[in-house]
Order: structure tokens, then C-alpha cells, then sequence
């Protein structure tokens, strides 16, 4: 089925439907600045916990700057926090005359912080017999830290500023900058520690990445439901009744036939969505039904962003 919405209409109340309003408070600027630092803290403390707490004591590593740093370090003995600094300073001198002053900035700040956190974090040590329970934990932490990074709208710098910079000027995207640069360095790994070593990390930058979407994200990512069905009105009642959701019939044209549809808009969460195509199929079973991942939901029914 294909079209064009050309009107929309509103069905039902509560929760997903949507509309104007909100808690008063005092000071919601300030608060929110107070959020955000705080998250910048906790991303910065939770990172350098990560890499100092469980991947320096087992000799693990992971992708990107910071494991060069990790791979540096292994091989002098200087202090991560003070490579993870200087190798940050070339790019963010690059960035400044590239990208420009705004996106570095805010770069910067989050950059120093996690630079300080390394470097108060070098004499913890979470001593983890097992490199596979070391690299779970060391995934966990750096995910969860690099998650409240950018949820407080910063990055920690080094590989962000390339990946930013090739996508502005070359068109590269930034999840490939990524990919090749972390496979640059664990392959460093592979040839300089060994391949169970490059396997371990490996392990730690996937489930890190992980982590860092969920905490970003949510547990409980959005879904986007449309339903093209000939019982519109009935569908909507029950998705409102039944799941607590609002829903939004939408009518469209298909552009095979002609013919004028009816689509329901419905915004869940993962956790609801096998209750609505059971729904679905006991209302009309020759409903046609596509699901997407929503990005971000802002509004009643769904968590408000952490910044």
C-alpha cells in the first residue's frame, strides 16, 4: 500500500496522544544545567572507572582514541590520562579551524573532564581474575559512561571530531569513520598483545556501544505503528482502552488503486508492541501493518530526555 496522508485525525486521549502542558517549576534553566553537568560528571566518572577499574589491570583495550591510549600505555608505561590528553590535542586544534568553535567547545569541556577523571581513577584497580568478566564489566562502564556523555549533548572528543569533520566535508558517514578506526586499533591489538587479547577487546567496544544506545536511548525504545485497516475507529478505541495509548487516524490514497485508506498512528513502547498485533489480528486480520523505530518520542507516556 502506498499514498499521501492529506488529513489527520485525532483519536482518543492519554497517554501517546500528545498535546501542550507541563510541570511548573523554578528555575527549569538552571536545573537543567544542573542535569547536564551532572551526567557530564557521572559519563566522565563511569569511562575512566571502565578503563582504569577493569581493561589497564587484565591488559584489555577497545576501539577508538582511548584505545590508543590503552595500546600506548601498554607499551611505556605512561599514564592513559595524560596520552588520551596529548593525542586529543592535534584534533582538537584540527577541529577548531575545521568544524568551528561551537562543536569543540562542547567537545573540550567533556574531553577534560574524562582527562581528569583518568587520571584521579589510576590507582583503582577492580582486580577481575577472568578477561571475559573483566572485558563485560569494562564494556559496561565505558557504554554506560559514553551513554550520559551524550545524553548531556557532548562527545569525549578524539574519533567524534574526524567522524564530524568527514561527514560535513566528504559526505562519509560517521558510523563507517567508526567502524574503520576501531578496527584500525583492535587490529593493533591483534598484532601487538595477541589475538585473544583483540578478541576480548573486541568484545568490549561491541557491547559498549550496546550500552551506550540503551542508556541514550532507553530500555524501552519507542515504536512507531501504522496500521492501514478498514475499522479505524474500532482499532483506535481498543489501542486507547486496552494498551493506554493514544492513536491518530490518518486518511491516505492508495496510489495503486485509488482507492481512500484509513491509517492508525500508534506510538508504543517494545513491551506493548506484541499486545497491539494480537489486537490487530483478532479486529481484522487483513490489516496491513508497518513498524518502525521511532528516534525520539517527546511527550505524555514516554519519558522526558535526561538534559
Amino acid at each position: 500500500m502506498g499514498g499521501t496522508a492529506t488529513t489527520s485525525q485525532g483519536a482518543g486521549t492519554g497517554p501517546g496522544a500528545g498535546g501542550p502542558g507541563g510541570r511548573p517549576g523554578a528555575g527549569p534553566l538552571q536545573a537543567g544545567r544542573f542535569v547536564q553537568v551532572a551526567f557530564l560528571a557521572a559519563g566522565a566518572t563511569l569511562f575512566s572507572l571502565g578503563i582504569n577499574g577493569f581493561l589497564v589491570p587484565a591488559r584489555l583495550g577497545e576501539g577508538g582514541l582511548s584505545g590508543v591510549s590503552l595500546l600506548l600505555h601498554y607499551a611505556t608505561g605512561l599514564p592513559v590520562s595524560l596520552l588520551y590528553l596529548l593525542l586529543n590535542i592535534p584534533l582538537f586544534v584540527f577541529g577548531w579551524w575545521a568544524i568551528g568553535r561551537g562543536f569543540i567547545l562542547r567537545t573540550g569541556l567533556a574531553t577534560l573532564l574524562v582527562t581528569l577523571a583518568l587520571r584521579l581513577t589510576e590507582g583503582v584497580a577492580f582486580r577481575v581474575d577472568e578477561p571475559l568478566l573483566a572485558s563485560l564489566y569494562g564494556g559496561a562502564f565505558i557504554g554506560s559512561g559514553i551513554g550520559l556523555l551524550f545524553r548531556a549533548g557532548a562527545s569525549s572528543g578524539g574519533i567524534d571530531i574526524v567522524a564530524r569533520f568527514l561527514k560535513e566535508r566528504y559526505g562519509i558517514g560517521i558510523a563507517e569513520t567508526f567502524l574503520v578506526a576501531d578496527s584500525l586499533v583492535l587490529a593493533a591489538f591483534a598484532l601487538t598483545l595477541g589475538a585473544d587479547t583483540a578478541l576480548y577487546s573486541i568484545l568490549v567496544t561491541f557491547l559498549g556501544g550496546r550500552v551506550a544506545d540503551v542508556v541514550q536511548e532507553g530500555p524501552l525504545r519507542a515504536k512507531s505503528a501504522w496500521i492501514v485497516t478498514s475499522r479505524p475507529r474500532e482499532i483506535a478505541r481498543v489501542v486507547t482502552v486496552q494498551l493506554g495509548r493514544g492513536a491518530t487516524i490518518l486518511r491516505a490514497t492508495g496510489a495503486w488503486t485509488g482507492e481512500e485508506r484509513a491509517v492508525v498512528l500508534v506510538v508504543l513502547n517494545r513491551r506493548e508492541l506484541a499486545r497491539l498485533k494480537q489486537l490487530i489480528r483478532e479486529m481484522d486480520p487483513q490489516a496491513f501493518v508497518a513498524v518502525t523505530d521511532a528516534a525520539e518520542v517527546l511527550g505524555e507516556g514516554f519519558p522526558a530526555a535526561w538534559s
